[in-house]
């Protein structure tokens, strides 16, 4: 089990993790290793990406002009795919290498890690989504208690019938259940290619697009190594897939047990920082929010300024259909007369819903006063004010929201809950 505090980057996780490692070298040692020429084939890139070492070793480079790829030879349905792999090191802000699982098509699956680039001494982002039938939007963004451009580690994706997990070096970060059952589609049906690429994603990829890539640290450079696959290989196409009866059966028995749910546990809640039906604004206002008017201090703290030329404001990236919606504020000080912070929520048109707070500033040492109104189709539905005894409100808890489109909110989050 991960300890009960500290941070993503504390020692207590660095110690669970050496621990584990030491004690499953053994048995991992005649599986790993396998040849990369073999396995890969380096589909893009012009001479960017490369085979060294006898095979032993690929690498992705990404320069002002290209970056490059490769995919593997095999298509798997149902596996464990291990791969060692060390990021562009230094300053790679707006670079992004994917390595992932996808089948063909515009109806295609995918399980997928993105590493999302950025500056020296800042952690990467680590980046997981599934699709199924060319249907997205299931994020999860993680910062790892290591930094993974110093050194290779393995990621690692499970995939069976009942659930996707993402593990690095053993530790589980994340577990994608099967629930067709509740109408939620999962990725099964369709064998899938492994893939790895680098590419420039400055325009997003770092705090929000805000940091862009420095093209005079170039090349970036990721490395790939001891590939291993204990996995379903699809034969003949479309045909069927040569699986081992071992395999088979230890492939659809696999999912996390007992100390394993324990360090899922422990990562959701020390190391993620986004969830695509939780998402924690406090983490980071850049995957949040777009600033519509004025200025944005870092991150994990967004300031509003009132002059005489004008005033400022911002709104969410995402449109939410029910939840429940909680922000840390911090109002206007001293003599805020004449003020008005509003914080709402509210769709686009004329004839719009709405359901706002109108914090109203007084003079120092007066009280604001709180007013609330809820408008029905462009008219209000009711209305209210009270006094507030103090001139600050905090809001505690994270945001909680449902993500985009409103049919994935419906989906997979209203019928879940208590």
């Amino acid at each position: 089990m991960g300890p009960s505090s500290g941070s993503c980057s504390c020692s207590s996780m660095m110690k669970m993790v050496m621990m584990f490692v030491l004690f499953g070298m053994e048995s991992m040692r005649g599986l790993l290793g396998g040849n990369m020429s073999e396995e890969f084939e380096i589909t893009w890139g012009s001479g960017r990406g490369k085979l060294l070492n006898n095979g032993q070793l690929l690498t992705l480079t990404l320069d002002h002009f290209s970056g490059s790829g490769f995919r593997s030879r095999k298509e798997y349905h149902f596996g464990k795919i291990d791969i060692q792999l060390k990021v562009v090191p230094g300053n790679s802000a707006g670079t992004v290498t994917a390595y992932y699982l996808s089948s063909e098509g515009a109806g295609h699956d995918e399980i997928d890690y993105e590493f999302l680039g950025n500056l020296t001494g800042q952690p990467y982002t680590v980046h997981t989504n599934v699709y199924t039938g060319g249907k997205g939007e299931r994020e999860q963004q993680f910062h790892l208690w290591f930094d993974p451009s110093t050194d290779f580690h393995t990621y690692s994706i499970l995939w069976n019938p009942h659930t996707i997990i993402f593990s690095i070096d053993g530790i589980p970060i994340r577990e994608y259940k099967n629930r067709e059952a509740r109408g939620i589609p999962f990725p099964k049906k369709q064998a899938m290619k492994l893939y790895s690429s680098i590419w420039n994603a400055d325009q997003w990829a770092t705090q929000g697009g805000r940091i862009k890539t420095d093209w005079s640290q170039a090349p970036f450079t990721a490395s790939y190594r001891n590939f291993r696959a204990e996995a379903c290989v699809r034969v003949g196409g479309r045909g069927r897939s040569s699986c081992s009866p071992r395999i088979y059966s230890s492939l659809i028995t696999k999912g996390l047990h007992g100390a394993s749910q324990n360090r899922l546990r422990w990562v959701r809640n020390k190391c993620m920082i986004y969830n695509y039906s939780v998402a924690f604004a406090a983490g980071n206002f850049y995957q949040n929010f777009d600033l519509t008017w004025g200025i944005l201090n870092n991150d994990q703290l967004l300031t509003l300024s009132l002059d005489k030329a004008s005033g400022s404001g911002f709104q969410s990236k995402n449109e939410y259909l029910f939840r429940k919606i909680d922000m840390q504020l911090r109002l206007v000080p001293g003599n805020s007369a004449g003020t008005v912070t509003a914080y709402y929520l509210s769709p686009q048109g004329a004839a719009h819903d709405e359901i706002d707070f109108e914090f109203l500033g007084n003079v120092t040492g007066e009280p604001y006063t709180l007013h609330t109104t809820v408008f029905n189709q462009g008219k209000v539905a009711g209305s209210n004010s009270s006094v507030s005894g103090s001139t600050q409100l905090l809001i505690s808890t994270p945001i909680l929201s449902c993500g985009t489109p409103r049919k994935s909110c419906k989906q997979s989050i209203l019928p879940n809950q208590n």
